[in-house]
């Protein structure tokens, strides 16, 4: 028996698939004449079949690291067939995996087939350079020449399709072309005898055939049930295994190997729960996009599958099922014009997804499942107040979702996932009670947030989405800590939350709501150091922020929580930053161009944001002397600061820079009702 799982790897660029797959299927169903069968070589005895091949990366485990899979399968694998043409010469891929068996494994074991493109030609080359080439220990390809291996041409001009494979079958088996040749001629003539005769006795067994194609028939309809349920075992099962480690690549080809599996297929063929799966599937292409930084590709995706589920609901309005496909697709299509500054879009999409839970609940009020996406909606809702400065609503809404899954967690056996969501709902109700101003419930809150994911930590240490949101929690105690007048402990917490963030993008660069973030940790973190006195820590700190967040939005220009959110934290810190180092000239001179950024943004803005940069402006003009100047710019800040309790600092920052001291007072004893003691009020308290 052979000591390699495989007899062949074909290496091959995807552009040439169709070589690949022709390739494979001719070498595994070749037969070695029977004369031949364990006849001694120098190889050993002669097999009679050359199986099985190694195609492409689908013969390996979704879950494992996709460059593991490969050189586990070439070092188990007795020959390498490079399937040889420009496209391959170019591939990256291709070469790689030819310098891994000439330096892992023997190169007189590699053979090629050439299918387009001509040897040593400039412009049409076909061989990868690692195959004509040496290669050094470190996969390098050299430019020195190797010995060339031996080569078939399939092309009509060569050696044409069939003898091209008894080439390669010839050099695997250990014996000699003619043997072959000779021996398959004679092969073809005895298939051509027993044909015709065989053609006598055809009115003989068509009879049968009908039975034949019936069971054939039923054989298809079963392999077919078989593939449909591992594509419900990839987008169920498999992904929940896949998400909490954060293998965004392993998701990725869980998402569109099933999307190849549909496409291969009628859509007018398939019924409601293949549709149903091929819209899961659509969704989760679009989340791997959108956490990608792709939001045009995630909305593409997202709402091709709101049209599938759309139809399917408005087929059979009435089943579970179909409400709560649709739902999913509204949702997400929801969470993309959220995510783009889309404000009155997201919030249509977010109430339709709420009409749809209620349905849910309204027709099996005892599932949790559906219990659930009443939690969500509602939070979705609350996300949508809160980002409309509707803080009352958004409390409401937040307390009722944090109820509702409280109490499904309390029916349930243990679970993590469930344990990270009761999280997010715990963090957005004590953000809002934060905006409230009543900040021991929001630390309260926090504290109780935290908690759940060091538990869950304990519990594993490896579940990356825990550790995300530990790192966001983290950062929201720190600023509750902040107003609340403990600027230890929010240095301490924000700094615990970046070593989490450091961990994370070691994890998944391309992460980009890892990234997000961690840059507003160091946003947060650069504001702490100032106010302590320590400008070059602080500055050093937002260096690796502006860094991040240019990479950020070089992925996505669309997203406007990086383009105008955040770009406006950036500005802020660094005018803050301006006044306690003492780099006041330099600062200036970027004045002019932040205020027209600010101008050109206009309400894409949040007014709060406005506001802090004008008043900020205006601080550094004070420092500046100009103090005409620094007037005009905070009344345009008093101008734009929206009626809010969180806005109650800024109103008594600009009051008391413009002198009204009634007013001044009026909002500092507001503030200290709340037990507002941020050190930069209190500074000037």
């Amino acid at each position: 028996m052979s000591q390699f799982r495989y007899k062949a790897f074909i290496s091959y660029s995807w552009a040439d698939a169709k070589w690949g797959n022709w390739l494979h299927h001719a070498i595994e169903t070749y037969r070695t004449p029977t004369a031949l069968v364990g006849k001694e070589v120098s190889a050993g005895p002669v097999p009679a079949r050359l199986h099985p091949l190694f195609k492409d990366r689908e013969e390996e485990a979704a879950g494992a690291s996709i460059g593991t899979a490969v050189e586990t399968a070439l070092a188990n694998s007795e020959f390498l067939i490079v399937i040889c043409s420009p496209n391959s010469a170019k591939s990256e891929w291709v070469n790689r995996e030819i310098a891994w068996f000439k330096t892992h494994r023997d190169p007189r074991k590699v053979l090629a087939l050439i299918v387009d493109g001509e040897p040593g030609s400039d412009e049409a080359e076909c061989f990868p350079k690692a195959l004509t080439h040496e290669v050094d220990g470190n996969l390098s390809v050299t430019d020195r020449f190797a010995d060339m291996p031996l080569a078939a041409d399939a092309r009509d001009t060569g050696d044409g399709k069939r003898r091209a494979k008894l080439k390669l079958a010839a050099a695997m088996l250990g014996v000699g072309l003619d043997e072959l040749v000779n021996r398959e001629e004679r092969r073809r003539l005895v298939r051509t005898r027993i044909i015709a005769g065989a053609s006598l006795a055809l009115a003989l067994v068509m009879s049968g055939l009908t039975l034949v194609a019936v069971q054939a028939r039923n054989e298809a309809e079963r392999q077919r049930a078989e593939a449909d349920g591992l594509i419900e075992f990839m987008l169920t099962d498999l992904r929940e295994k896949l998400e909490p480690v954060g293998r965004l690549d392993a998701l990725d080809v869980v998402g569109t190997r099933a999307l190849d599996y549909y496409a291969r297929q009628k859509l007018a063929s398939l019924d409601a729960d293949a549709l149903g799966r091929r819209a899961r599937a659509l969704l989760l292409v679009g989340e791997i996009s959108n956490l990608r930084g792709d939001s045009e590709e995630a909305l593409k995706a997202f709402t091709q599958a709101a049209a599938t589920t759309k139809e399917q609901l408005a087929r059979d309005p009435d089943n579970e099922q179909r409400i709560f496909d649709h739902a999913q697709s509204v949702f997400w299509v929801g969470a993309i014009a959220y995510g783009r500054g889309e404000t009155e879009n997201a919030e249509t999409q977010f109430r339709e997804y709420k009409r749809l839970a209620d349905r849910l609940n309204e027709l099996n009020p005892d599932k949790p499942e559906w219990r659930m996406e009443s939690s969500y909606a509602e939070t979705n809702l609350g996300v949508m107040y809160d980002e409309l400065g509707r803080d009352a609503e958004a409390e409401r809404a937040f307390t009722s979702a944090l109820v509702q899954i409280d109490a499904v967690a309390a029916s349930e056996p243990f679970s993590a996932d469930r344990q990270v969501e009761i999280g997010a709902t715990v963090n957005w109700l004590g953000k809002v009670k934060g905006e409230l101003g009543k900040y021991e419930e929001a630390l309260k809150l926090f504290r109780r947030e935290i908690a759940i994911y060091r538990d869950l930590l304990l519990r594993d240490p490896s579940n990356a989405l825990a550790k995300n949101r530990l790192s966001v929690a983290l950062q929201f105690l720190g600023e509750n800590q902040l107003f609340a007048g403990n600027l230890a402990g929010a240095i301490e917490s924000t700094g615990q939350s970046l070593e989490l963030n450091g961990e994370l993008r070691l994890l998944e660069p391309d992460n980009t709501e890892w990234q997000q973030t961690e840059v507003g940790g160091r946003f947060n973190q650069a504001q702490n150091l100032i106010l302590t006195g320590r400008p070059a820590e602080a500055r050093q700190m937002l260096d690796q922020a502006d860094r991040l967040l240019a990479a950020m939005i070089a992925t996505d220009a669309s997203n406007t929580v990086w383009t105008n959110n955040f770009r406006a934290r950036s500005m802020q810190a660094h005018m803050f930053l301006a006044m306690a180092g003492g780099n006041l000239r330099s600062s200036s001179r970027s004045l002019p161009s932040t205020l027209m950024w600010i101008d050109a943004r206009g309400s894409a803005l949040e007014p709060l944001q406005r506001t802090r940069l004008y008043r900020l402006a205006g601080d550094l003009k004070r420092e500046l002397g100009q103090v005409k100047e620094a007037r005009a710019l905070w009344e345009l800040a008093l101008a734009q600061v929206p009626d809010s309790i969180v806005a109650d600092p800024e109103k008594f920052f600009l009051w008391r820079r413009l002198g009204n001291k009634q007013k001044a007072a009026e909002y500092a004893a507001r503030l200290d009702r709340r037990g507002y003691r941020h050190p930069a009020y209190l500074s000037e308290r």
